[in-house]
């Protein structure tokens, strides 16, 4: 990762994994308030260079606690929700799993949502995914 491809916010560190990938790894004992669902929005929409992306969330190794409206901002951004064509979730227990479980099933993003225990998982679905992302 290089500077210009990485942001870091309060709770999370945005960085472009690959050419379609954007990762997202949520920072331990982050609360993801609106404020901060909105600066991470931003943040990878800055670091997708307002192009089409795939989504690797990884919130592995860390516990938090994300707002309803943080979520609600997720699932509604027109920015954000325009150029995330899917999103892979990486979580390795249960009151994480909880939270995207809600996300997933309760919201409802647009687009191909996926939860995974380990991120080569993730990183191999996301790939199968990367036609809806071709500039053709």
């Amino acid at each position: 990762m290089d500077a210009s491809t990485t942001i870091e916010t309060t709770g999370s560190i945005i960085s472009k994994f690959d050419t379609e990938i954007i990762k997202i790894k949520f920072k331990n004992d982050a609360h993801v308030s609106l404020d901060e669902a909105i600066e991470i929005a931003d943040s990878t929409i800055k670091v997708c260079g307002n192009q089409k992306f795939l989504l690797l969330i990884d919130a592995t190794e860390i516990y938090g606690i994300m707002d309803p409206d943080a979520m609600d901002y997720f699932t509604n951004d027109e920015r954000l929700v325009g150029l995330r064509m899917a999103q892979a979730m990486v979580v390795d227990n249960l009151p994480i799993r909880l939270f995207a479980n809600i996300y997933m099933r309760v919201k409802k993003p647009a687009g191909e949502v996926k939860i995974f225990g380990n991120i080569d998982e993730a990183i191999a679905w996301l790939s199968e995914l990367r036609h809806l992302v071709s500039k053709s």
